[in-house]
């Protein structure tokens, strides 16, 4: 028996591919004819439908970011402290070098709070008011005005009245020697000269309405707690004016000199320097050693002989009360 021949590979190989490339073409063909059969003989397509479309919104996408850092570690919890001034409204101000708050938009300064005056205190800028008043007053005379004070008429007699009271005159022992007594008899020559007397003079003489409410306001000036005011700047203290109350109760030159002047002046220097004296016994100072109580009725008397004072009844009172006190 004789066996097949075996068909060699290669040949095999031809034979397989011979077949499959005619089977390639003819589908291509059919495939190109088909499609061009279409594109004629298809009906034309209708055209496309618009439809609206509702915009959506949507949250715009966060930026995207090359790293997402970590949440920071929580704050620790610290106590609330109470606002500090310059925080007003929940919004911190940040006071600047002239203590103005920074961030807003017109700070207002702080109204000034006003001082609480005491009673001495207010009297004090009363009386100052009205002294003040009295030497404007002064400077629109003419006689004043004829003097040529070169100054301010308060200005000018503050300085003749410190100018006496550096200068006392001799209370104790004024009789021991004749100069002594003539000196303290021209004390007041000597001291602030002729021309300011008689400028004084001119003052007690034409002011006399007025003069009386002008040394009751000095006398209260003086007394008390010592007052100061920029309207009216005037130190006395009680030790000098004890002095020249001496001299004028308990000394020749001070008794003859209050005799020259008229009866009204004499009684207001009077009454105004037991008043003094009293003063200076309750503070301990009368080093002089000047008894007022036999001075008493004898003033007492003299005002209630006179129709020269405007506050008679007022004096009367006072020296009444200073009869009881020293009884």
């Amino acid at each position: 028996m004789v066996a097949p021949e075996r068909p060699d590979a290669e040949q095999a190989g031809r034979t397989k591919k011979n077949t499959i490339l005619p089977v390639f073409l003819v589908s291509l063909v059919l495939g190109a004819a088909i499609a061009g059969a279409w594109m004629l003989f298809a009906p034309p397509a209708s055209p496309p439908v618009a439809t609206i479309q509702q915009p959506s919104i949507q949250p715009s996408p966060a930026a995207p970011s090359a790293e997402i850092p970590p949440p920071p570690p929580p704050a620790p919890v610290q106590k609330e402290s109470p606002l500090s001034p310059a925080q007003i409204g929940g919004e911190e101000q940040i006071p600047n070098e002239n203590n103005s708050a920074v961030g807003t938009d017109n700070p207002e300064p702080a109204a000034p709070v006003p001082a609480v005056l005491t009673p001495r205190q207010l009297q004090c800028e009363q009386l100052a008011g009205r002294l003040h008043s009295f030497f404007t007053h002064l400077d629109q005379k003419e006689y004043i005005q004829e003097f040529q004070l070169g100054a301010p008429a308060q200005d000018y007699f503050i300085a003749l009245a410190t100018k006496l009271l550096n200068n006392p005159p001799v209370v104790s022992r004024e009789s021991d020697d004749l100069y002594t007594i003539l000196k303290n008899m021209a004390h007041f020559f000597r001291v602030i000269g002729g021309k300011n007397i008689l400028i004084i003079k001119g003052i007690l003489d034409r002011e006399r309405e007025t003069i009386e409410d002008v040394a009751a306001d000095v006398f209260s000036w003086t007394a008390g707690e010592e007052c100061s005011n920029d309207a009216f700047s005037f130190h006395a203290p009680l030790d000098k004016l004890y002095e020249y109350a001496g001299f004028f109760l308990n000394s020749m030159g001070g008794r003859s000199y209050l005799f020259r002047r008229d009866s009204r002046s004499r009684l207001l220097i009077n009454y105004y320097a037991i008043l003094l004296v009293d003063r200076a016994n309750t503070e301990g100072i009368n080093r002089h050693g000047i008894d007022i109580k036999p001075l008493l009725p004898v003033t007492i008397s003299e005002i209630e002989g006179s129709n020269q004072l405007i506050y008679k009844e007022k004096y009367l009172d006072k020296l009444y009360a200073l009869i009881e006190k020293y009884q």
